[in-house]
């Protein structure tokens, strides 16, 4: 289960695990004659749909009892912030100028990439987990936490940092996996659990320094320090030895974190 703003969504298949990527675009974005055009429809009006639907199948027969499954998903969609994109999806985009995100994480080399498609400023970018980071100056460890569980925080979290980093915050960790599930054909509906989850990440914004996470207990506050990384323009696999290896440095902003207290031994 994932915490902080994109409390809820369910992890099926860890970003760590991954060796692919997803195409992604908020859609609110896209002029609405050309939004219809691409077939991509807003939550909001599937959910407007299926509600008249609803109410007339329900007029029409008293003991017509209605299927809320449906209406659930849609809830969930209507709390993602970006929508999955097929290819010809992602090509009529291209081809009336809108830009669109492509993001992705393999395995293999522990290579995360985050590139932005057509549209008037399109990117690519590429960053390594194993590349060495400028930490920004900090109090350090918290004496409550040992070396081994503050690396483990460090590694959970940099996928989302870095994504959010690279596209400016429309890109999340959250967002990546629910756009996978769906490749899946994953039926995802919020249940009490997301909402208990939910209702904890709000605790955790509003700056609680221990906050109760549902199945796991009470969970403590920890500081995660910036960053400064390389940010590769070229996919490594791309560059040639005693070439051009053109690159720029990006900022991860600090931000907090939480830990079990009960991995703590207290």
């Amino acid at each position: 289960m994932l915490l902080g703003p994109d409390a809820g969504f369910p992890e099926a298949h860890p970003l760590a695990e991954w060796k692919s990527d997803v195409a992604l675009v908020d859609a609110r974005t896209i002029p609405p004659e050309l939004r219809k055009q691409a077939d991509l429809r807003l939550p909001e009006e599937e959910r407007a749909e299926l509600e008249v639907y609803l109410w007339e199948m329900a007029e029409q027969n008293a003991e017509f009892m209605p299927d809320t499954r449906e209406l659930e998903a849609l809830n969930l969609d209507q709390l993602a912030r970006l929508t999955s994109l097929d290819a010809q999806t992602r090509h009529f985009l291209e081809s009336h100028g809108q830009a669109y995100w492509l993001a992705g994480f393999t395995r293999h080399s522990d290579t995360l990439w985050v590139h932005r498609e057509g549209g008037a400023a399109p990117f690519k970018s590429w960053v390594n987990w194993r590349d060495a980071v400028r930490e920004d100056a900090s109090p350090g460890v918290p004496g409550w936490l040992s070396q081994e569980a503050w690396s483990d925080l460090w590694r959970v979290r940099w996928a989302d940092r870095v994504l959010r980093a690279l596209s400016g915050g429309e890109v999340t960790e959250a967002a990546l996996l629910l756009a996978q599930a769906r490749k899946g054909r994953r039926h995802l509906i919020p249940d009490d659990l997301a909402q208990a989850a939910a209702e904890a990440a709000a605790r955790m914004a509003e700056g609680a320094d221990e906050v109760e996470l549902p199945l796991h207990g009470p969970t403590r506050r920890v500081r995660l320090p910036g960053f400064t990384m390389t940010v590769w323009e070229l996919h490594p696999l791309d560059l040639q030895p005693g070439g051009p290896a053109p690159s720029h440095e990006t900022h991860v902003p600090a931000e907090d974190a939480w830990v079990l207290v009960k991995d703590l031994g207290g």
